[in-house]
């Protein structure tokens, strides 16, 4: 994990994570700086896909996918989360 983030570092990632009492890792969020302008530009359809503990962590991994004007699929952000939740109104 501490690779991974080194990784994401350098690489100017932007990434968002959080941990627990235990200074684990639960939730991890990234995303290349150059798809935001993807995301931009073509911000009208996504695509968001969630495989459940397929993982060797049996974590959810959520991947986000957004689509061009021309039908071209692209990555737009990926996440693992220890759980889901939904927002409460």
């Amino acid at each position: 994990m501490q690779h991974l983030m080194y990784l994401l570092e350098c690489d100017m990632y932007i990434h968002w994570h959080v941990m627990n009492d235990e200074e684990v890792v639960c939730n991890i969020f990234w995303t290349q700086p150059d798809v935001v302008k993807l995301l931009n530009a073509f911000n009208i359809v996504f695509f968001i896909d969630n495989t459940y503990k397929t993982n060797r962590y049996r974590l959810p991994l959520l991947e986000i996918i957004g689509v061009t004007c021309t039908v071209l699929t692209f990555s737009a952000s990926f996440a693992y989360m220890e759980v889901e939740r939904e927002k409460k109104n």
